[in-house]
C-alpha cells in the first residue's frame, strides 16, 4: 500500500514517517543538533544541522552502512583547521562535505595555509527547515538550509542544501547550490566524502566503480592498484591508498554490495559538475572504510589543481548546482542492474 492508504491506519505521522530534531548531550558531541529520519522503508539517516548539514548515520533495516570514525560525532567548536587537525573531529559518517574553497591535503598557497578538506563540514547551518509534504497520494520530506563560508576581505561563498526522501522509498537525493555571494571571482572546490563501513563493508563485499581508467594517487597506492576493487581483512599496519577514477558516463553510479547481507548502497552524480572521482581505501583495524568521493578538482593542493587545470572559480553572484542520488540496494539483482548501466 502507498502513503494515502497507509495513513488511514495511523493516529500520528510518526507511525509512518518519523522525523525528529535531536540534540547530542554527551562528550564532545554535546550541543550538536541533528535531524533523525525514518521514512517507513527501513532506511534511517541523520542530518547534522550543526556541521555542514552532512549525514553522520545511515542504516537500512538495522544494518549500519556508514563508517563512523573513532572520534564519533563532534560539535563544531572543537574544530582545528590547522594542517591535519580536521581529523580530530572527522566523524566521516556517510557524508562529509569538503570545501567550499579548498579540498584535499594540507597545503600552502600565496602565503596562506589550508588545512585538510576545508571548513564547510564544521560550519553550522545559518538557517534550517524541514517539512513533510503530502502530494498526489504520497509524502516526501524536504529538509535543508543555508550556510555561509565568508570572511572579511576574502571570499564569500554560501551553500544551500536540500535533502529529499519519500515515503517507503529506500533512496534520497541531495541537491546543493554553491554561490559566490561576493563581488570578486572566488576559488571553489567541493568534495562529497561518502564513507562505507562495517558491517556493509567486509572482505566479501563487492566494489563497483564504472571507471575507464584508474590512476593511483601516490607511489604507495600504485602498489595496490591490482586490488583497488577488493576489500581485505583489517590490518593494524595498513597505510591508506587513494585512486583517481576517470569516467565517461554523464551520470556515473558507483556501488558497494555485501552478498552475505544482501544489502548494498549506490551513489550517482552528474559528471558535468563533479568531473573528478576519488576512491579512498583504508583497511586498518579500527579504521576500516572505503570512501566514494565525487569532487570537482584533484585533491593534491591548490597549485597542483591549477597546474592540471581542474581548479574551478565562480564569478561574482554566480552559482553552481550539484546533485547526488543515494539508493539502498537489496538483493543481487539490484547490484547487477547497476553494473549493466
Amino acid at each position: 500500500m502507498g502513503f494515502k492508504e497507509d495513513k488511514r491506519y495511523a493516529g500520528h505521522m510518526d507511525q509512518l514517517f518519523k522525523v525528529n530534531r535531536v540534540e547530542m548531550l554527551d562528550g564532545r558531541a554535546e550541543g550538536a543538533k541533528l535531524l533523525d529520519v525514518q521514512n517507513g522503508s527501513g532506511m534511517n539517516f541523520s542530518i547534522n544541522i550543526s556541521r555542514g548539514m552532512d549525514i553522520p548515520y545511515l542504516s537500512y533495516k538495522g544494518c549500519n552502512i556508514s563508517f563512523v570514525s573513532p572520534c564519533g560525532v563532534v560539535a563544531p567548536e572543537y574544530f582545528d583547521d590547522k594542517e591535519l587537525g580536521f581529523l580530530k573531529s572527522f566523524t566521516a559518517g556517510f557524508l562529509t562535505t569538503g570545501g567550499l574553497s579548498y579540498i584535499g591535503g594540507p597545503c600552502e598557497y600565496e602565503g596562506k595555509s589550508y588545512g585538510l578538506h576545508g571548513n564547510v563540514a564544521n560550519t553550522p547551518a545559518d538557517t534550517f527547515h524541514y517539512e513533510i509534504q503530502e502530494e498526489d497520494g504520497n509524502a516526501c520530506l524536504i529538509a535543508g538550509g543555508k550556510l555561509q563560508e565568508a570572511v572579511l576581505f576574502g571570499d564569500k561563498l554560501s551553500l544551500t542544501r536540500q535533502i529529499k526522501c519519500c515515503y517507503k522509498e529506500k533512496k534520497f537525493t541531495i541537491n546543493d547550490t554553491v554561490t559566490n555571494e561576493g563581488y570578486k571571482k572566488a576559488r571553489h572546490m567541493i568534495l562529497y566524502h561518502m564513507n562505507i563501513g562495517y558491517p556493509l563493508l567486509t572482505p566479501e563485499s563487492k566494489i563497483y566503480i564504472p571507471s575507464s581508467k584508474v590512476i593511483p594517487r601516490t607511489p604507495h597506492s600504485a602498489e595496490g592498484i591490482h586490488c583497488w576493487n577488493q576489500a581485505q581483512e583489517p590490518d593494524p599496519n595498513y597505510e591508506e591508498m587513494c585512486f583517481y577514477h576517470e569516467m565517461t558516463s554523464p551520470m556515473p553510479k558507483a556501488a558497494i554490495y555485501n552478498p552475505e547481507l544482501g544489502i548494498g548502497i549506490s551513489i550517482a552524480f552528474k559528471r558535468s559538475a563533479l568531473d573528478h572521482f576519488v576512491q579512498w581505501k583504508m583497511m586498518g583495524a579500527g579504521d576500516y572504510v572505503i570512501g566514494l568521493e565525487p569532487c570537482n578538482a584533484t585533491i593534491d593542493g591548490i597549485e597542483d589543481a591549477i597546474a592540471n587545470g581542474s581548479l574551478k572559480y565562480l564569478e561574482p553572484q554566480e552559482s553552481v548546482r550539484y546533485r547526488i542520488e543515494v539508493e539502498i540496494l537489496e538483493g543481487p539483482e539490484e547490484f547487477e542492474k547497476i553494473q549493466q548501466l
